[in-house]
């Protein structure tokens, strides 16, 4: 047999066994893929609900009625009670749009904070009068609900009013 006729041949069955062995190796890689997969640890029920409180922190509502200058001591305590995100000019920007926004209408606002390690978000949302009074609900992490009760109940009564 001639050398180019040899070549011809080994080229030949190359491609025809290529196509074969091809398959063959991604029928094996799929199942040892598959069975790493499925293989996984089995976590206990424990570590499963670990897990689901780390990623969904519990959220809670309250509403405050104060006046819109004891704002900056009520968005103090959210901070005292948060690790990180509602930081000085965010708290700033946030009086500014309560304090020139026009009474009647509904506004809100979200944060993304740190609260106890945990990620969660704060959500306000305020309606302001024309006596200047502002009924805020506020939607947070259990921690900075509880911090905000216990703050409401030292804000003078007078302050609050009655026209929401």
């Amino acid at each position: 047999m001639e050398p180019l006729q040899a070549l011809s041949l080994f080229i030949y069955l190359c491609v025809i066994l290529a196509g074969p062995v091809a398959l063959l190796l991604l029928v094996i890689f799929k199942r040892r893929v598959g069975r790493a997969y499925d293989g996984a640890v089995v976590a206990s029920s424990e570590e499963i609900l670990e897990e689901l409180d780390r990623e969904f922190t519990p959220l809670r509502w309250t509403t405050i009625r104060t006046q819109t200058e004891y704002l900056p001591f009520l968005f103090e305590c959210i901070r005292e009670n948060i690790d990180s995100g509602f930081e000085d000019p965010q708290m700033l920007s946030l009086l500014e749009r309560i304090d020139t926004h026009r009474p009647h209408n509904e506004r809100s606002a979200r944060f993304t904070v740190v609260s106890g390690g945990q990620r969660s978000n704060l959500h306000l949302r305020w309606v302001r009068d024309s006596c200047n009074r502002i009924l805020l609900r506020i939607q947070a992490a259990p921690p900075v609900i509880r911090a905000l009760r216990e703050h409401r109940k030292r804000i003078p009564r007078a302050v609050t009013g009655a026209a929401f």
